[in-house]
């Protein structure tokens, strides 16, 4: 089971390292960013996110795209402002080595 965890920005240079490094069990981190005018594409790169601009659509519009950019048939969607919890955590990995 590959996973590809998606985030969605704008402006989230203070909260994106930590939302990169709570999936950093993925296989994949897509960000799709609505043209930020921080630092927030450069720090999701530098977490190794593949980072890719799109000019805001609507909330649901966005996700759509990041999961469109997914490389991965499982998606794990998230907000910049949101981390994974160790409970959270622990529950996707045993799913993950039940396969």
């Amino acid at each position: 089971m590959r996973v590809t965890a998606t985030i969605i920005t704008f402006n989230e240079a203070e909260n994106i390292r930590a939302a990169c490094d709570s999936v950093a069990w993925a296989d994949e981190i897509v960000v799709v960013d609505s043209d930020s005018t921080d630092n927030t594409r450069d720090l999701a790169a530098a977490c190794g996110a593949r980072v890719i601009v799109n000019s805001w659509p609507g909330f649901s519009a966005q996700k759509q795209f990041a999961v469109e950019a997914a490389t991965h048939d499982w998606i794990f969607s998230l907000d910049a402002d949101e981390r994974v919890s160790p409970v959270l955590l622990a529950s996707i990995l045993s799913l993950r080595d039940a396969e």
